[in-house]
């Protein structure tokens, strides 16, 4: 799934000095849904007043985070009984950088610097989210700890 905002801004001439590796994305045999993120009321989304459900019910929600590219989408995964994911992508190197309200070198600042603030008030919201960016070393270990957490079972 993609948000017509970033297969458009992929589909531009010279995609990769603006963040996007076709050669990773546009693959052979693969069918790219668009979702377009609608409005949301949860307030459990703190500051996100838009996104895709994918499943209806919560547990699966595409969250606009544009800046390293315009039409970035995180994905926030509510399990029952485990610390709640946010999947960011290259949004942030590592969630030390993002708590810290660094950015990383590549997007629009600007939005980059919004879309910070809007998942660390989601991180202020649930303290036990584990925030996964794509190229965090740690990004592991935040994982088997969001597992354990909240008493889950194995």
């Amino acid at each position: 799934m993609t948000s017509p905002a970033e297969w458009q801004a992929m589909s531009r001439p010279l995609p990769q000095p603006r963040g996007f590796l076709r050669s990773h994305i546009d693959l052979p045999g693969l069918r790219w849904q668009q979702v377009e993120p609608e409005p949301i009321s949860d307030p459990d989304l703190g500051p996100f007043t838009a996104g895709h459900d994918l499943f209806g019910d919560g547990s699966i929600v595409l969250l606009p985070t544009p800046g390293h590219t315009p039409g970035s989408l995180s994905m926030l995964v509510r399990r029952p009984d485990h610390a709640p994911l946010l999947l960011v992508g290259d949004l942030t190197y590592d969630a030390g950088l993002l708590v810290a309200g660094e950015i990383p070198g590549v997007g629009d600042k600007r939005q980059m610097r919004d879309t910070v603030a809007m998942v660390n008030a989601l991180r202020r919201l649930h303290p036990d989210i584990a925030i996964l960016a794509a190229h965090d070393p740690s990004a592991a270990s935040l994982l088997a700890a969001a597992h354990n957490a909240l008493g889950a079972q194995p």
